[in-house]
């Protein structure tokens, strides 16, 4: 089978679900599809083509690879469809493309050299805290505060392959468990939650989980005391930063281009 080797990897992983496609009565390639319990919406769905699938006209190619998953979809009563790929720009691309297939999210997946982070000289209003794990662990308000900003940051970012609901119970796990214990991750006016950086260690691997600011200021304020606090214990933070995420992507412009960074595409098809 042809493919990235990301999508022939995606495709071992939810290979229960393959089905064998073909047109004219050769086999072209193969689809397996599967739901996201945490964005249950929109089927997730992966093609590989066979390598005589090159000799076909690139149109016809597309429409032998999405219209079963469509079929699919709607017969499963899902909103839509959706694949992430790091092919954005071959032929079978823009062929799917041109059927309905768009883009709407890219995710930039790279090793950042915490030492090189460039933070801005910021000095915090008064009134204005600095917070680390355990102050927020020790706080109810605030630990609910950054449970539940943390939600509809990421429930926003999310529009198109929309999160199911959460109460907050369920979300604080995904938000408290494994934060890194040393750095401020937060900024609070009051009980408040006004910033926030979250980084998670996972093993010996520093990972980004998600940030956001009431504005740009905010989290530059924040970032102007974590990231050089990060820098001081670890080499790299690691993670995903989305394009839909502008709080990450804050992040991510402070440090210097990452010409390296693996580049994701979700593209999708809403009914």
């Amino acid at each position: 089978m042809a493919g990235t080797p990301e999508d022939r990897e995606l495709f071992k992983a939810h290979r229960d679900g393959a089905t064998l496609l073909s047109t004219n009565g050769e086999v072209v390639g193969a689809l397996t599809t599967w739901r996201n319990p945490l964005h249950p919406y929109l089927l997730r769905f992966v093609t590989v083509a066979t390598a005589k699938a090159a000799a076909l006209p690139q149109a016809e190619l597309a429409d032998a690879l999405l219209t079963p998953v469509v079929d699919r979809a709607k017969n499963a009563g899902q909103r839509g469809i959706l694949t992430v790929s790091t092919d954005t720009q071959s032929a079978l691309r823009s062929a799917t493309i041109s059927r309905g297939l768009r883009r709407i999210r890219t995710t930039f997946k790279p090793k950042l050299v915490l030492k090189t982070a460039q933070t801005a000289t910021v000095s915090l209003t008064p009134g204005t805290r600095l917070l680390s794990q355990s102050d927020l662990l020790q706080s109810t308000p605030l630990s609910t505060a950054l449970i539940q900003t943390a939600y509809l940051t990421y429930q926003k970012r999310h529009d198109v392959d929309p999160v199911k609901p959460f109460s907050d119970n369920d979300w604080a796990p995904r938000i408290l468990t494994d934060l890194e214990p040393t750095a401020p991750l937060a900024l609070a006016q009051g009980d408040n939650v006004v910033a926030y950086c979250l980084t998670y260690l996972r093993g010996n691997t520093l990972e980004f989980g998600g940030a956001w600011g009431q504005d740009h200021g905010l989290l530059d304020g924040l970032l102007a005391y974590t990231l050089p606090a990060l820098a001081s214990r670890y080499e790299t933070l690691e993670g995903a930063f989305a394009d839909v995420d502008e709080g990450g992507m804050q992040v991510y412009m402070s440090f210097p281009d990452q010409a390296t960074a693996q580049e994701l595409a979700a593209f999708a098809i809403l009914f």
